[in-house]
This record gives C-alpha cells, sequence and structure tokens, in this order.
C-alpha cells in the first residue's frame, strides 16, 4: 500500500533544505543569473555552505563519512527544495550525492574507495560527473528496436603495457563538466565500452563552458581528451542494471519540480500586490483558475515523483505490479511538462514585467526551456509506450551501469 507519511528525520531534511535554499541559494542565485562570464556564476560559496550542511554526502553511507541516507523520497524531498532555491546550483549537490552513493558505496573496489573517498570527503567542492554524450556519435532512440550490439563510443581507451589507459575523444552537454573533480568517462576498448574513473586535472584533459539561456547558475561543457593517462585500476566496476539510472533519473524531476514551485510562489505574491482594471489582479476570476492550473500541475507531478521514489524504495512494489522504472519514466515526463505549464500561465499574469531582465520568472522561464529538455519527452513517451506493449528493452551495450 502507498504510504507517503514522512518521518521526522525526513521533513528534518526536508526543513533544513527548504531554509538553505529559501534563505541562501535563491538571493545569491538571481544576482548570480545576471553575470557577464561563466566563471563569476559559479555559485563557489553556497556549494562550500551546502556541503558543510551535508548536502553533498547525505547519500553516502555512515560508513563511509555519509549521513547514509539511501531512500529515493529523501531525495526527492531535498532534490525539489534546492531545485526551488535554484536548479543549477542544486544540480552540484543532488548529481554528487547520488553518484556518491553509487559509485562510493556500491561499485569501486577498495583500492579505488582509499584513493578517492579521502578526497571526496576533505573537499567541499569536490563534485562528480558523468561523461557519456559525444558530439557525433550517433545513438538515436528507435523505438521497439534494441541499440545495436556493434554501435560504439568514438571516445576510446587503449591499455598499455604498463597497465595504464590513455583516452582520446571528446564529450559534450556534461552537467557539472567544468568544475567536476572526478569524471566517470564512458569509452570505448578493445573490449568493448567501459567506465573509467577519471580525475579532473588529468594532463590533457581539457574542458570548454557551453553558454546556456537558461541554467545558467551551473554548468554544462565540452570536454576533450587528448592522450589523456589513467592510472592502471580505474576501471569503474558495473553496478545492477535497471537501480542506479532511476536514482537519477527520479532526483532530476524533483528538482524540475522545485523549479515550478518557484515560479508559483512568485506569481502567486505578484498577483496579490499588483492591481489592474482598478482591483487587485488576483480577484480577476481568470487569474484565480490560472492559479488552479498551476497548482494542480504542480501536486500532480509531485505525486507521481513521490509514487516513483516509494517504488523504488519498496521492493514489494513490484510484486503488486508497480514497475518502478516506468513510473519514473512517467514522473520525469510529466513534470517537464508541468515546469511549461506553470511557466507559461505565470509569465501570462506576469505580463510585460515578466520579460523583464532581473525579474525572478523571467529567469524561471529561462530554466525551463532547458529543464523541458532535460526530461527527454519524447524519448520516455516511447519507452512508455513501449511498456504497454510489452516490449523488454534490454540493457544498452553501451552503458555500462
Amino acid at each position: 500500500m502507498l504510504d507517503f507519511r514522512l518521518t521526522d528525520e525526513q521533513k528534518a531534511f526536508q526543513q533544513m533544505a527548504r531554509d538553505f535554499a529559501q534563505n541562501e541559494i535563491a538571493p545569491a542565485a538571481l544576482i548570480l543569473d545576471q553575470k557577464a562570464t561563466w566563471e563569476e556564476r559559479v555559485p563557489t560559496d553556497l556549494l562550500r555552505q551546502g556541503s558543510q550542511l551535508g548536502f553533498r554526502t547525505f547519500v553516502l553511507s555512515e560508513e563511509n563519512g555519509g549521513a547514509g541516507i539511501s531512500d529515493h523520497l529523501t531525495s526527492c524531498l531535498i532534490a525539489e527544495e534546492l531545485g526551488a532555491g535554484d536548479i543549477g546550483t542544486a544540480y552540484y549537490f543532488m548529481l554528487t550525492a547520488r553518484r556518491a552513493r553509487d559509485w562510493i558505496d556500491l561499485r569501486m573496489t577498495q583500492e579505488q574507495k582509499d584513493y578517492f573517498l579521502p578526497k571526496f570527503l576533505e573537499d567541499d567542492l569536490y563534485h562528480m560527473t558523468v561523461a557519456a554524450h559525444e558530439p557525433d556519435t550517433d545513438l538515436s532512440y528507435d523505438y521497439l528496436v534494441d541499440t545495436p550490439s556493434n554501435a560504439k563510443f568514438r571516445t576510446t581507451a587503449v591499455e598499455q603495457p604498463d597497465g595504464t589507459w590513455i583516452i582520446n575523444g571528446a564529450k559534450n552537454y556534461q552537467t557539472i563538466g567544468y568544475t567536476a573533480k572526478l569524471l566517470m568517462v564512458l569509452a570505448h576498448t578493445e573490449t568493448g565500452p567501459q567506465a573509467f574513473l577519471v580525475e579532473g586535472d588529468s594532463e590533457g584533459l581539457v574542458r570548454h563552458p557551453m553558454s546556456k539561456m537558461g541554467r545558467r547558475v551551473g554548468d554544462n561543457a565540452e570536454i576533450f581528451f587528448d592522450n589523456v593517462r589513467v592510472p592502471k585500476g580505474r576501471i569503474l566496476p558495473p553496478g545492477q542494471p535497471g537501480r542506479h539510472d532511476v536514482g537519477t533519473v527520479g532526483t532530476i524531476a524533483a528538482m524540475s519540480l522545485g523549479l515550478a514551485r518557484a515560479a508559483y510562489d512568485e506569481t502567486l505574491k505578484f498577483v496579490q500586490e499588483r492591481s489592474t482594471g482598478g482591483k487587485l489582479l488576483v480577484k480577476h476570476q481568470a487569474t484565480g483558475m490560472a492559479l488552479a492550473d498551476m497548482s494542480t500541475a504542480i501536486e500532480a507531478a509531485r505525486l507521481l515523483i513521490w509514487k516513483a521514489a516509494w517504488a523504488k524504495d519498496h521492493p514489494e512494489a513490484e510484486e503488486n505490479g508497480i514497475d518502478p522504472r516506468l513510473i519514473e519514466l512517467q514522473a520525469a515526463m510529466n513534470v517537464g511538462e508541468a515546469v511549461q505549464k506553470v511557466i507559461v500561465r505565470g509569465m501570462e499574469l506576469f505580463g510585460g514585467a515578466g520579460v523583464i531582465s532581473g525579474m525572478p520568472i523571467e529567469k524561471y522561464a529561462r530554466d525551463s526551456f532547458v529543464q523541458f529538455h532535460v526530461s527527454f519527452p519524447t524519448t520516455n513517451r516511447l519507452r512508455i509506450a513501449e511498456s504497454a506493449l510489452g516490449f523488454k528493452r534490454s540493457v544498452s551495450p553501451l552503458m555500462p551501469l
């Protein structure tokens, strides 16, 4: 039976995230968003503060120095609150936190853990990213057809006589790709794709920030590998199929929900302060109908995200016919569209004021277009349709989990 009653611990983490997001992140993000250069927009002070509060390590096990809060619902609660403060800043914390759990707790060899864990714990600015997407590799999604077994990345890794590896190639669009100090790089080897743990300061690793219309407080980067040498023993062991991707997708959906909520809250405040036609904007019936649409879209998206998180945290869900992966795909697709719906309604109510640079709703509108694409509305729809048709997609040979 679905049970969304929050524990005292979950409520405490939710409140801590809300306080930090509203008191520290949101005011600073509006200023950072307007900075001229990418370097000026890096929220360094916020990242240090948030790290000291535990938002980088809360998912990591207590044994490895974290808080051991590995359930997906708590992650979604925190992700929504941080996303409501600023979604770009939230990405640094949430993606790194999930990857710390996935890589350090569940996948690294003891030798890898002994090397990377101290670095991660001692540095408040130690973030992680996945370097997977490539500019020239056609890995497009084909409906009702598995990825061909002979498909491969153009980025290559060649083993050397001494056991080290040399990586050459390029990646792009990588979130936190410019500042991450540890990258999981997917590259083709003689025996197939492998995931390599590559340090951000490796010789031959060149990164360029990519300019974006939205989510400007937070980097995406092109990454180039020019004979990057990776030490022996840095291949990350594979994980369990169908588990790790679910956690990341869920937290991204929850961050998007936070963005929608921030836009709604800002709109709600505006319509109670602005007058038009001789009365407050909120007293017009059309305003009430728009607010109803916005709040309903947000609540529906939240329930779907929570259901996906609950299903992931309760293995018995599958025994009762609930597919966590399917629900999460639905949640991701739905929240991407919910954000757009909320933003459009909000911009209508703001009128001309909504497009003025420096207004919070203008920033949220730009951020929302980035998040809409992150929700993969087309691909996720096709995957959901495959489930309805009973097509069981195999694990892609290109994505060693």
